[in-house]
């Protein structure tokens, strides 16, 4: 496998940044994004979509922390029954 051309990697990217927004922008539900995904599919390599789908979840969960999300708290209120 050679490396990405330039252009290669900008259509990657804004195919990748399209698909992330489309997400954002209808709460995570990827019934709504499935072109955006066949597009960032189709201009990315298999292994920077695998890549960038972990970076994204990764992104998500690292912003829930800095929030000061606790999922120990999350766990507790569910055996409670408060959630």
């Amino acid at each position: 496998m050679s490396f990405p051309k330039s252009e290669e990697r900008k259509k990657c990217w804004d195919a990748r940044d399209e698909y992330w927004q489309c997400m954002t922008d209808n709460n995570e539900d990827q019934t709504k994004c499935s072109a955006p995904r066949t597009q960032f599919e189709a201009n990315c390599v298999k292994q920077w979509v695998k890549y960038f789908d972990r970076r994204r979840d990764y992104l998500k969960y690292k912003a829930k922390i800095e929030k000061g999300f606790d999922p120990v708290e999350i766990e507790r209120e569910k055996a409670k029954g408060n959630l």
